[in-house]
Formats: C-alpha cells, sequence, structure tokens
C-alpha cells in the first residue's frame, strides 16, 4: 500500500512539472467520403499536426462544431484514437463523421467556387499524456482551398 501511494506522489510531482505545449494544427492534407446518407457523411480525414513535445499524445473519441466561413456546417465525431508522435509534423489519417446541418450540402456547392474558405474547428477534444486523462478546449481556424469541396476531390483522397 505504501509503495501505491509513493508511486502515486511521485507520480504528481513529475507531472506537475511537465509544461505541455499546444498541439498545432497545420492543415488539411486529403479528404474522401467514404459514405453518404441522408445529412451524414463518412470521410477519411488527412490532417497535418505538429506536436512540439517530447512526449506522444494520444487524441480519444471526441466532437467538435465544424464551421466554414463562419456557417455551422454540423457537428464532427472522432470515433478513433489516433497518436500524435512526440516532436514531429505529420499527416494523420482519421475517419470521422459528420452530422450535416440542414443545407450543408448546398454550401459546398457555393465553397467550391471560392479559391480560399476558412474552417474552424471549435470544441473540447479529450487527449491524455502519460496515461493522464486532459480535456482541452479548442477554435482553430484554417484557410484552405475551396477546391477541397468539389465533387471529384471528395470522392477521391487528393493531396
Amino acid at each position: 500500500m505504501k509503495i501505491l501511494i509513493y508511486s502515486i506522489l511521485i507520480l504528481l510531482t513529475f507531472s506537475s512539472c511537465i509544461e505541455i505545449q499546444d498541439v498545432e494544427f497545420k492543415g488539411m492534407d486529403g479528404v474522401k467520403v467514404e459514405r453518404m446518407e441522408n445529412k451524414k457523411l463518412a470521410l477519411k480525414l488527412g490532417v497535418k499536426i505538429e506536436n512540439p513535445n517530447f512526449f506522444s499524445i494520444k487524441v480519444k473519441p471526441s466532437v467538435v462544431d465544424v464551421f466554414v466561413n463562419e456557417e455551422l456546417i454540423g457537428k464532427a465525431y472522432l470515433d478513433e484514437s489516433i497518436k500524435l508522435i512526440r516532436k514531429k509534423e505529420d499527416t494523420y489519417f482519421a475517419n470521422v463523421r459528420i452530422d450535416l446541418e440542414d443545407g450543408a450540402l448546398f454550401k459546398f456547392v457555393k465553397y467550391a467556387m471560392k479559391l480560399k474558405v476558412q474552417l474552424r474547428v471549435k470544441g473540447i477534444v479529450k487527449g491524455s499524456a502519460f496515461g493522464i486523462p486532459k480535456k482541452v478546449e479548442i477554435n482553430q481556424v484554417k484557410e484552405i482551398d475551396g477546391s477541397t469541396f468539389k465533387i471529384d476531390n471528395l470522392m477521391n483522397l487528393n493531396k
């Protein structure tokens, strides 16, 4: 029992010394529609992310709101965990479900005709490092090519 208590105290002592740097969303690196039914999209999403920390971070299943040009498109659900490799910028592919708002598909046509659109992801993302869970509120904005929303690009993974 004493060993357990000492282990917990040591873990708490060292975990308070660890400074977690923000993981940075660098942009989109491909999107492919796997399935489209009613107002639900199943996507294979390539996201470029930089983890500046000296340890890996596990991003756990989470739900966020997705906006394009400040218009709510829907809620995105990350259904699987993703491990962000330490001290590395990389592209991570994830299966994401999006429950679309009314009229979102028509908005996609409008966005496809623009050179650039503003993508905002807002919500709480769950993660963990060293087995210690943490919730992080995010409000990331990134400018992406409007061509991402073209039907032929959505049906084939692009870079």
